[in-house]
C-alpha cells in the first residue's frame, strides 16, 4: 500500500464550499449515492485453474498431516490435525486418492457459497458511510467533473500533529481491470487446506475497488461503518477546523465566489492558505498562485 499522503483534497462547487465551510461539516454517503454505479455494488468472483488448485490443496493438506503446516485457521484444518495419525498410517498415496474427490466436490460447490457470501457483503456494504478524497489537487479532470468545470473549489484537509484525525486511516482505492476475486489461487488452496480463514480483508476488496477508467481520481477513502444514523442515506459530519489547511479556487472561479469564500476563511479558518489555479500556457497542466 502506498504511503498515506500528507494532504487530501475535496473538490466541490463554490456554493457547496460555502455550505461546508460555514457548517464545518463534510458529507459521508452510502454507495447508492455514488456516481459510479459499480462502486461497492459488484459481486466478488472466483477464477482458478482446477488442476493447479487441487494439486496445491493436496500438497498443503499433506504437509499439515505431517505436522509441517502453520496452526489451523478453520474447521477443515482442525479436522486434519485431529485425523493426522490415521492418514499417516495409511500413507501418502492413499491420502491423495481419498481426499481428491472431496476437494473436487468443494470446488464445485463454490459458486453457491459465493452467491451467499456476495449477498451478505452487499447487505453489509449498502449501509456503509464513506467519504471519498483525492491525493492530488492538480487533476484537470477532477476540476472538470467535480468542481463546476473549474469554477469551483478544492479544499485541502490533513491530520495536524497531535490530533486524532480520520485522515490517518484513509486507504487508497485499488483500480482493477476485473472485479476482485474472493480468493487468489494461493489463498483458495490455503483456505481449503485449513491454513486461512475468511477475514475483513474480503470486504475491503470490494470497498476499495474501482474500475480502471476512474484511476485519474487517485482516490483515497475512509469508511465509518453505518455511521451515527444507520437509516440515513448520508450524514454531514463535523470536521475539526484545524484540519482545513488550504482553499484552492478553480482557474475559472468567479470573483464574487472568491470574495465570499475568502471572507469565510478569514472569519473561521484564519490559518488556512488561499490559492488560485492558473492554466499553464506551456503544458496541459495547472499552475498555482498563492493569494494568502
Amino acid at each position: 500500500m502506498p504511503d498515506t499522503p500528507r494532504s487530501f483534497y475535496k473538490y466541490m462547487t463554490a456554493n457547496t464550499a460555502k455550505i461546508v465551510m460555514n457548517a464545518g461539516r463534510l458529507r459521508w454517503s452510502r454507495p447508492s449515492r455514488f456516481n459510479d454505479p459499480f462502486d461497492m455494488q459488484v459481486n466478488l468472483q472466483i477464477r482458478f485453474d482446477e488442476n493447479r488448485v487441487v494439486d496445491a490443496i493436496l500438497q498443503k493438506m499433506w504437509e499439515r498431516v505431517q505436522g509441517r503446516a502453520p496452526a489451523a485457521k478453520n474447521q477443515l484444518g482442525q479436522l486434519l490435525d485431529e485425523t493426522a495419525p490415521i492418514h499417516l498410517q495409511r500413507g501418502h498415496q492413499a491420502f491423495l486418492s481419498g481426499q481428491r474427490p472431496g476437494i473436487l466436490g468443494s470446488l464445485e460447490g463454490l459458486p453457491s457459497v459465493l452467491d451467499d457470501l456476495n449477498g451478505q457483503l452487499q447487505a453489509a456494504l449498502a449501509t456503509t458511510k464513506i467519504i471519498c478524497l483525492s491525493a492530488r489537487k492538480d487533476s484537470v479532470l477532477m476540476w472538470s467533473h467535480y468542481a463546476e468545470s473549474h469554477c469551483g473549489i478544492a479544499l485541502e484537509f490533513y491530520a495536524p500533529d497531535g490530533v486524532d484525525s480520520p485522515y490517518k486511516v484513509a486507504r487508497p482505492v485499488n483500480y482493477c481491470d476485473e472485479v476482485p476475486s474472493l480468493f487468489s489461487e494461493e489463498e483458495l488452496s490455503d483456505f481449503l487446506s485449513g491454513g486461512s480463514a475468511l477475514t475483513h480483508e474480503i470486504i475491503d476488496r470490494i470497498l476499495y475497488a474501482k474500475a480502471i477508467p476512474w484511476r485519474y481520481e487517485e482516490e483515497w477513502r475512509i469508511a465509518t461503518g453505518d455511521g451515527r444514523d444507520p437509516t440515513a442515506e448520508f450524514e454531514d459530519i463535523e470536521f475539526l477546523r484545524e484540519e482545513l489547511r488550504a482553499v484552492y479556487f478553480g482557474c475559472k472561479a468567479k470573483d464574487q465566489d472568491q470574495a465570499a469564500i475568502a471572507e469565510l476563511v478569514d472569519a473561521r479558518y484564519p490559518w488556512a492558505e488561499i490559492w488560485r489555479c492558473r492554466r499553464s500556457l506551456n503544458a496541459w497542466a495547472l499552475d498555482f498562485e498563492r493569494l494568502r
